[in-house]
This record gives structure tokens, C-alpha cells and sequence, in this order.
């Protein structure tokens, strides 16, 4: 027999987490648009924030950021300038991933990533995430002394993006949007994740097509700006994720009043530890992708 082609394989695993994350009834809530949220990711540069942010105005819409600190002090202005629009700015520790990391460290590294956004954006940092999305106990007691509201966590329930309130912290989880792709596990739903897995942009804008046809409640679509924001192949498939009637774009404050929250004892909140792409193995290495238009000079 031949081999099933990646994106049957795709939606055979997607069609499987979402029985399993929300049920039947689950999925026949679809009638109504999903609640969606757009998150930026920026380690690199500053060009994809700049091209999401235009395409964001056009449609009166705005993000959740989360940006590493050098490109936050590099381009302060265009983060200062987006905090006043009323994106939501989270800060990242990119180098390591906050599972069974000891609570004084953590705590440490959470306030000099805190202290960092704050000075830019003249307003409390609200979410907060490690590499990964990583996170454990240590992450929201941290978060509790710091009086931060949100830490971000990897996905545990498909594709569907969800909210968990431990009953010990004041701290919630953000489950984000998580989805199989090939043979190298499941991921958020996102231009990083699936290009590190094999995925072309033509992949992504079909993985993108199926879960928003699939019609979860909760949504949240991540873009690394400096691939989704920069290249024309994966951008349509984000272009057409915005276009969609399925689903109602929100801010961060409007989705996170949206979504489902699940209020638990913190040991029976679902943990996702599955990172099989830690050394990327892409389809298409980037800088063999064509360039979204006016981003030609800018690439080098």
C-alpha cells in the first residue's frame, strides 16, 4: 500500500483530538463563530510585527505579542506604540523551558522579563510564558507573586484552545491550540511549530482550513511574525484564517471573557510535555521562500 499523504495523515490526528478533547457535543457546538485570538511571536526581527500590525488595522483588530527581550529593547517604539493600540504584550524566557525548574529561579527570571515589558509599555505585564510554553507549580506561584494573570501553557485539548483556573493560585492557564502534523508529534497551530515539522505553507493554510472548519468554540492562532509576517506562502494562509466567517477575531481582554474556563485542583489539570521538533526538519529551509512583496530588501 502506498503511504497516506501528510495531509490525510493531518486529518485523520485532527479529527481524533477533537472527538477526544470536546466530545460529540463538542463539535456540534460549531454553529456558532469560533472565538479566536491571534498571538505573535517575535525572536528575530521586527518587519513580521510591522506587516501583522497594518494587517491588523485594516480590520480593527489587534494581538496578543510575545516578544524576547532584545527585539523588545531594539524596537521599543513599535511596542510602546502597539500597547497604546491595545495589544496585549507578554513576555518570554526563550531559553529554557520552565518544567522542574526551582521556584527561586523562576521567580527571578519572571521579574527581570516583567520589569523589561513594563518599561516599555507603562503598563502591568498581564501573561507571561517560557520556551515551549512551558510551565509546573513553580510557574504559578511565581506568577501569583509577581501578580501576573496568565502563564501560557502548551496545548491539552486538540485544537480546541482552552482556560484552566487551579483552585490554589489566583494565576489561570492558556492551553493553547494544539495539532498532529506527520510523524513528528503535535504542536500549537502555528507557522514555527508545523514548518519544524515538515509542513510547507500549503500545508499550514490546509491545517488552518480544517480547524477553523471544524468549528471549536475556543481558538487561538500563533504566528512567529518573522515567518508568517514575512513569507507569502505562509502568510495566506493566515490572510484567509482573517477572512474567515467561521470565526470572530477578538482581542485579548474580549477572548479571554469569552473562553471556556476550567476550574480545577491544580494536580488534575492536564499537562502536555511533547516536543518532538526540537531540531527542526523543514520541507522548505526559509530563505528558499519568496518574500511577501516590499520585504525583498529588507530580508538581509
Amino acid at each position: 500500500m502506498l503511504p497516506r499523504p501528510r495531509a490525510f495523515r493531518f486529518l485523520i490526528g485532527l479529527a481524533a483530538a477533537a472527538v477526544a478533547a470536546t466530545g460529540v457535543a463538542g463539535i456540534a457546538r460549531a454553529q456558532a463563530p469560533t472565538n479566536g485570538l491571534v498571538m505573535l511571536i517575535e525572536f528575530e526581527k521586527i518587519d513580521g510585527i510591522r506587516h501583522w500590525e497594518r494587517e491588523l488595522d485594516k480590520r480593527g483588530l489587534s494581538a496578543l505579542i510575545q516578544v524576547q527581550q532584545n527585539v523588545l529593547q531594539e524596537f521599543s517604539d513599535d511596542f510602546a506604540r502597539l500597547a497604546g493600540k491595545g495589544y496585549t504584550i507578554s513576555g518570554v524566557h526563550a531559553q529554557k523551558a520552565y518544567w522542574d525548574v526551582p521556584y527561586d529561579e523562576q521567580l527571578a527570571l519572571m521579574r527581570e522579563e516583567k520589569a523589561a515589558v513594563e518599561r516599555i509599555i507603562h503598563k502591568p505585564m498581564r501573561v507571561f510564558g517560557s520556551r515551549y510554553f512551558a510551565y509546573d507549580e513553580n510557574t504559578l506561584r511565581a506568577a501569583d507573586a509577581l501578580g501576573i494573570e496568565y502563564v501560557l501553557g502548551r496545548g491539552t485539548a486538540g485544537a480546541l484552545a482552552t482556560v484552566y483556573a487551579p483552585r490554589e493560585y489566583k494565576a489561570k492557564v492558556i492551553s493553547v491550540s494544539n495539532v498532529p502534523f506527520a510523524e513528528m508529534g503535535s504542536g500549537s497551530l502555528c507557522d514555527y511549530s508545523l514548518w519544524a515539522r515538515g509542513s510547507t505553507g500549503a500545508d499550514f493554510g490546509t491545517v488552518v482550513d480544517k480547524v477553523l472548519a471544524s468549528g471549536l468554540s475556543d481558538l487561538i492562532l500563533v504566528s512567529h511574525a518573522y515567518i508568517g509576517g514575512m513569507y507569502k506562502e505562509w502568510w495566506q494562509g493566515y490572510e484567509a484564517a482573517l477572512a474567515s466567517q467561521r470565526v470572530d477575531w477578538r482581542s485579548f481582554d474580549a477572548w479571554a471573557s469569552k473562553v471556556k474556563i476550567n476550574r480545577l485542583p491544580f494536580a488534575e489539570i492536564p499537562v502536555n510535555r511533547e516536543v518532538k521538533y526540537e531540531t527542526p526538519r523543514p520541507a522548505v529551509p526559509l530563505p528558499k521562500l519568496e518574500l511577501l512583496p516590499g520585504l525583498l530588501q529588507k530580508a538581509n
